[in-house]
C-alpha cells in the first residue's frame, strides 16, 4: 500500500495557514453568450468533483467548449476539434497519421504527457478504451458527435477522484437531454485541391412524457484519402545532410542493394570510388538493365541510391468510414427514484497505405538469401545481403481495420426524502472487437524457395525451383522461381504473368483480431452534512469496481517461433505471439467541501475541498492518493485558487502482457565513422570497420518492443495556483490566469533505441538489446518497457474572454485560450544525469524538450511548443452568425541533420518556423423552419501548409499536430421538426 497521508497532511496545514495565497486553475470559459446565470442555476456537477453545488467556478480548472462552438468549426469527428485546444500537444494520433496509425482513431494527450495520462470520460463515466494495443487510451472519435452537448476540459490532476490515468487532466463529455422532437443534419466537405472528401448524416429523435425522457439517433460520416504525393511539403522525403538540404529516402531502393564479394564482381566498374577497397563491393543494378549480367550493375551510391517512399502509396489523410446508433432514455420510476440508460454502437472502417514492401534478405531481418544456384543471379554466390523495394511484384502494402464499439450504461438515482442527500448506482459494459486484413508481404518459407537454387526443367523448358541445384528430380512443387535481381515483372509479357502468378501465390492476407472488455459499477452518494458559519459542509462518498481485459488472434504466419526472430512472413509485420490479459481494481473514495469563511472583509468566500482515493489493484497493490484545493473569492470580482494532487497511472493491459511486435524506430549510430576507439562494452561496435568509414545504411531499424508484467504504478502530483478575474466595471469580460505543475516518478516507457545504444558504448548497459550484422549495421533491436525515468512539466494557461452589449450592429464575443510550456524535462535512467532526455545530439549536454519537436517514431514525446492558443471571434445579428477561429502553434527546434556530428557543416538545431490556420463560418437560422438553420464555411482559409521538419517520420512534418488538408470548404444544414 502506498499511502501519501503525509503530503495530505502538509498540503492542508499549508492551505489553511495562508488561506489561498497561492491559487490554481484555468477559468471556466464557455462559447455560449449568457454569463449572468450562475446566480440562479440549480445544482449541478462540474468536472473534477462529485460534490453538487452551484457555483460553476471551482478550485479545479475546467475549460468548457459548447455544442454552437464544435458546430462552427467545421469538424466531421469529434477528434478534429477537441486536438485544436492548446492544452493538447504532444503525440496524441488522429486520422492523417498514416505509417502508425490508419484505424481512424483520434486520442487526446494534455500537456504532452501522454494519451494514457488523460482520462476520457462520458457524463462522467469512463469510456472503453478502443486502441487495438490494449494501452487503456481512448478513440474520441468513437463517441457519438451529435449527443454531445457540451465538452469540459479539466486542466488538473484527478486522480483522488476519478483514479487512474487522470494525470495531465481530464475529458468530460456532456451528452444532449431533454431533447424533443427531431433534428436532421448534412455534412459536405471537400478540399480546395479536390480531395479529402468528407460527408456526414446525423439523425436524433426526442419525446418527453410526465415520467421519463427517451432520445434515439443514428449517424454516418466519410472521409476519403488525401496522398502524398498531392501535396508539395509531403511529395518527397525530405532530408538535411551535412547543412545541404536534399531528397533523402532508404538504401531499399528499386534497383536493389546488393553485397557481394569483390572477387565475384566481374564486369563492373570497381574504379568507381563508392566501390571503396574492401573485401566486399555494395552493388545496384543500373537501371534499364536486365540485370541478367554483373555489368547490368555499378557500386552503390549511398547519397543518390535512395528510395522515395513518400510519394509511393503514403497517405496524409487515412480513409475512414462510420456508422453509429445510440440511445439515451431516463425513467421515473417514483417520486424519489429514477432510471437512466445510455447505449452506443459504432462501426468504423478504415485503412491505411504505406509504400511498397522492403525486402531484406539479411540474416538477422527476413532471413531470405538469394541463392548462387538461382537461375537470375548472375555473380555465381550467395547474396545474404540484399535489398529491393517490391514496387509492381506485389501489391503495396496495406492493413485495413474493421472496429466495432459497444458501450452501454445503466443504473438507477434518487434523492433521500426531501433531503439534500442524493445518491446513484450504475454498471457499465463497453467492448471493441477489432479486425485487420494485411495485404503486400510475402510468404517466407516460399519466398526463400523462389529464391533458392533453381533451373530450366528440361522437360518443359520452363524455370523451375529445386532443393538440389542441377537435379530436376528435386523439384519443389508449386514453386516457380522468382527474379530480384531485375525489374519488376512485365504484366505484357508471358514471362512477366508466370512471374506476377508465382508472386500472388506467395502475398498471402494476413487476419488478426483483437478486443478490449471494460466492466464498471460503481456507486455514490452526496448531500449537505451539517452547517457552519459560511455555509453547509458536503460530503460525496462512493465505491467503484472496474474489471479490464484485453486478447488477440494473430495470424500463424506473424507469429515467430520460439528461439527464433523471423516469422512465416517479412519481420516488420512480425509478433512474438498473442495478448491475453486482464485486471480488476476495487475502490472507495470520500470527498468534502468545507466552507471557512463567507462575506466577511476580504473573504466573500473562502472554501476547502478535500478527497481521497483508495484503489486496490489485482496486479501491483494498492495505492492511495489525495488532493486539496481552495477558493477564495477576497471580493466578487476575483477569484483566488489552488489545488494538489497525488495523481497515479496504472500499468495497462498492454504495458503488462502486450505480444511483442516489431516497430521501424529511427536512431543515430554512435559507432557511425568508428576508429576503433575503446567503448564501455566491446559488444558496442561489434563488426564494425575500424578505420572510420563506416556509416550506417538506414536510418530506421526493426526493434522489437516487448511488454513487462512486474511494472508498477507511476507516482506523482500536480499543483496548480491561479485566478478568475471578472471586473464589475466591464461586465461579460474576464481574465483566467494559472500556473501548474506535473512530476511523474517510475515513469513508464520503452527506452529510445538511440538510448540504448548510446547506453551501451558509454556505459556498459542494455548490450544485449541489438544485434549487428556482419557489415556492423544496427539489424535488430529488443525494447523492454518499464519504470524508468521521472518526468518533469510545467506552464501556465491564459484565458480572455469578453461578450459585448447587444447593439443595433449585433453582438461580439472574444475568446483567447492560450497555454505556455516552460519546462518539460524528462530523465529516463533516475539517478543518471547522462539519461537526460535532450532534443540535440549534435549539442552536448543539451537536455529538455520544451520548445522542441522530437518525433514519436524516434521514441520522441512529440511536438512541445512553447505557446499555443485558440482565438474566436464570434458575432450575432438576428438570424445571421459568423465566426473566426485561429490556432496557433510556436516555433520549435529539431535536430534536422542525418549526417554524423563530427561532418563538416552538420546542424545541430534548426527552427521550425511557427504555424497559423485561420477557420471562417457564416450561419442562418430559419425562425419559418422550426429554427433550421445553414452554415457554411472555409477551414484553413489562407491554405497554410504545414512546415517542413526534416525528422518528421510522417510526410516530412509533424501530422499529429499541423492541418495535413490545406484550404477546405464545408457547409451543413440542419432541419428541425
Amino acid at each position: 500500500m502506498n499511502l501519501k497521508t503525509t503530503k495530505l497532511r502538509e498540503a492542508i496545514g499549508f492551505a489553511l495557514a495562508v488561506g489561498a495565497a497561492s491559487a490554481a486553475g484555468t477559468g471556466l470559459a464557455f462559447a455560449q453568450e449568457s454569463t449572468n446565470e450562475a446566480k440562479t442555476l440549480d445544482t449541478i456537477q462540474v468536472t473534477g468533483s462529485r460534490i453538487k453545488r452551484a457555483d460553476l467556478e471551482t478550485s479545479s480548472p475546467v475549460f468548457s467548449i459548447d455544442r454552437q462552438t464544435i458546430e462552427a468549426s467545421g469538424a466531421a469527428t469529434v477528434g478534429e476539434f477537441l486536438q485544436r485546444s492548446p492544452a493538447i500537444s504532444g503525440a496524441a494520433t488522429n486520422p492523417q497519421v498514416n505509417n502508425g496509425g490508419g484505424a481512424g482513431a483520434a486520442t487526446v494527450d494534455l500537456r504532452g504527457l501522454g494519451v494514457n495520462r488523460s482520462l476520457v470520460l462520458v457524463d462522467g463515466k469512463r469510456w472503453i478504451g478502443t486502441i487495438s494495443n490494449a494501452n487503456g487510451a481512448v478513440d474520441i472519435n468513437s463517441i457519438p458527435m451529435g449527443l454531445i452537448e457540451r465538452v469540459e476540459i479539466l486542466k488538473d490532476g484527478a486522480s483522488a477522484i476519478y483514479g487512474s490515468d487522470a494525470i495531465g487532466g481530464v475529458v468530460n463529455f456532456i451528452l444532449r437531454k431533454n431533447f424533443e422532437g427531431l433534428e436532421a443534419s448534412a455534412f459536405y466537405g471537400v478540399s480546395s485541391r479536390g480531395d479529402a472528401d468528407t460527408e456526414r448524416y446525423d439523425a436524433i429523435f426526442g419525446m418527453t412524457g410526465d415520467r421519463g425522457r427517451l432520445m434515439l439517433g443514428a449517424s454516418y460520416d466519410k472521409e476519403d484519402s488525401v496522398s502524398a504525393a498531392d501535396r508539395t511539403y509531403s511529395s518527397q522525403p525530405y532530408q538535411l545532410y551535412a547543412g545541404q538540404h536534399g531528397i533523402g529516402g532508404t538504401s531499399r531502393i528499386l534497383t536493389g542493394r546488393y553485397v557481394v564479394p569483390r572477387s565475384s564482381a566481374t564486369g563492373v566498374n570497381l574504379t568507381d570510388p563508392n566501390c571503396g577497397t574492401g573485401a566486399n563491393v555494395v552493388l545496384t543494378r543500373i537501371d534499364g538493365r536486365p540485370g541478367s549480367s554483373p555489368s547490368d550493375f555499378r557500386c552503390f551510391d549511398p547519397t543518390t541510391d535512395v528510395y522515395n517512399f513518400q510519394a509511393d502509396g503514403n497517405l496524409n489523410l487515412t480513409p475512414q468510414e462510420r456508422t453509429a446508433l445510440f440511445l439515451s432514455g431516463e425513467y421515473q420510476i417514483n417520486d424519489n427514484v429514477e432510471a437512466f440508460l445510455l447505449g452506443s454502437w459504432l462501426r468504423t472502417e478504415s485503412s491505411f497505405f504505406i509504400a511498397p514492401l522492403p525486402f531484406d534478405g539479411r540474416a538477422a531481418v527476413d532471413n531470405v538469401p538469394i541463392s548462387a544456384n538461382s537461375i537470375y543471379n548472375p555473380f555465381g554466390v550467395d547474396i545474404t545481403d540484399a535489398r529491393l523495394r517490391l514496387r509492381d511484384f506485389i501489391p503495396t502494402r496495406t492493413t485495413r481495420f474493421e472496429t466495432e464499439t459497444y458501450q452501454i450504461t445503466a443504473g438507477l438515482r434518487g434523492s433521500f426524502g426531501d433531503s439534500s442527500w442524493t445518491w446513484d448506482a450504475s454498471y457499465g459494459y463497453g467492448r471493441t472487437p477489432q479486425s485487420s486484413a494485411v495485404r503486400g508481404y510475402l510468404y517466407s518459407p516460399a519466398l526463400a524457395d523462389a529464391l533458392g537454387p533453381s533451373m530450366i526443367d528440361p522437360v518443359s523448358g520452363n524455370p523451375i525451383c529445386v532443393r538440389t541445384p542441377g537435379n530436376a528430380a528435386t523439384a519443389i512443387a508449386g514453386c516457380m522461381p522468382v527474379n530480384f535481381m531485375g525489374p519488376a515483372p512485365d504484366p505484357n509479357t508471358p514471362a512477366g504473368r508466370a512471374q506476377l502468378a508465382a508472386l500472388d501465390l506467395i502475398n498471402p492476407t494476413v487476419h488478426n483480431t483483437s478486443e478490449n472488455v471494460l466492466k464498471v459499477f460503481n456507486a455514490n452518494v452526496t448531500g449537505d452534512l451539517f452547517e457552519l458559519p459560511a455555509g453547509m459542509v458536503s460530503l460525496a462518498i462512493g465505491v467503484e469496481r472496474r474489471e479490464e481485459s484485453a486478447s488477440s488472434s494473430s495470424d500463424f504466419l506473424t507469429i515467430i517461433p520460439p528461439g527464433e526472430t523471423v516469422c512465416k512472413i517479412t519481420q516488420e509485420a512480425c509478433t512474438f505471439g498473442d495478448i491475453v490479459g486482464s485486471f480488476d481494481v476495487n475502490e472507495i473514495y470520500g470527498e468534502a467541501l468545507i466552507p471557512v469563511l463567507a462575506d466577511v472583509p476580504f473573504a466573500e468566500k473562502l472554501n476547502i475541498s478535500l478527497g481521497t482515493r483508495y484503489s486496490d489493484y489485482s496486479n501491483f497493490g494498492g495505492t492511495t492518493n489525495s488532493k486539496i484545493g481552495i477558493e477564495w473569492k477576497p471580493f466578487s470580482d476575483l477569484l483566488v485558487r489552488a489545488t494538489y494532487a497525488d495523481v497515479f497511472r496504472a500499468p495497462t493491459i498492454g504495458d503488462l502482457y502486450a505480444p511483442t511486435v516489431p516497430s521501424a524506430n529511427t536512431y543515430t549510430d554512435p559507432c557511425n565513422g568508428y576508429t576503433g576507439q575503446a567503448t564501455a562494452d566491446p559488444r558496442a561496435c561489434a563488426g564494425v570497420p575500424t578505420d572510420g568509414s563506416f556509416r550506417q545504411s538506414n536510418n530506421q531499424v526493426t526493434s522489437f518492443q516487448v511488454a513487462n508484467p512486474n511494472m508498477k504504478a507511476e507516482q506523482g502530483d500536480v499543483f496548480t495556483y491561479g485566478f478568475v478575474y471578472s471586473p464589475s466595471w466591464l461586465e461579460g469580460f474576464s481574465i483566467t490566469a494559472d500556473y501548474w505543475r506535473v512530476k511523474l516518478d517510475d515513469f513508464i516507457t520503452n527506452l529510445p533505441e538511440n538510448v540504448l545504444l548510446n547506453q551501451c558504448y558509454s556505459f556498459g548497459r542494455f548490450c544485449d538489446t541489438f544485434i549487428r550484422d556482419t557489415s556492423g549495421d544496427v539489424a535488430q533491436m529488443t525494447n523492454v518497457i518499464g519504470n524508468f525515468g521521472t518526468l518533469k512539466t510545467s506552464g501556465m494557461d491564459l484565458g480572455f474572454r469578453y461578450v459585448a452589449p447587444e447593439t443595433a450592429w449585433g453582438r461580439f464575443s472574444w475568446n483567447l485560450d492560450t497555454t505556455y510550456l516552460a519546462e518539460y524535462d524528462v530523465r529516463l535512467l533516475a539517478g543518471d544525469p547522462s539519461s537526460d532526455v535532450g532534443a540535440f545530439p549534435g549539442i552536448p549536454g543539451s537536455s529538455g524538450l520544451a520548445g522542441t519537436f522530437v518525433d514519436s517514431a524516434a521514441s520522441g514525446f512529440g511536438n512541445m511548443a512553447r505557446w499555443r492558443a485558440l482565438n474566436d471571434i464570434s458575432w450575432r445579428l438576428g438570424n445571421v452568425s459568423a465566426s473566426l477561429t485561429t490556432r496557433y502553434v510556436h516555433h520549435v527546434y529539431e535536430s534536422p541533420d542525418v549526417a554524423d556530428v563530427t561532418e563538416p557543416g552538420y546542424v545541430a538545431r534548426r527552427r521550425v518556423p511557427s504555424f497559423t490556420q485561420t477557420d471562417f463560418q457564416i450561419g442562418y437560422v430559419f425562425e419559418g423552419l422550426n429554427n433550421s438553420s445553414i452554415q457554411v464555411g472555409v477551414r484553413n482559409l489562407t491554405d497554410r501548409q504545414p512546415p517542413l521538419i526534416y525528422s518528421g517520420f510522417n510526410a516530412s512534418t509533424d501530422m499529429r499536430t499541423y492541418d495535413a488538408i490545406g484550404r477546405f470548404y464545408w457547409m451543413r444544414w440542419t432541419a428541425r421538426f
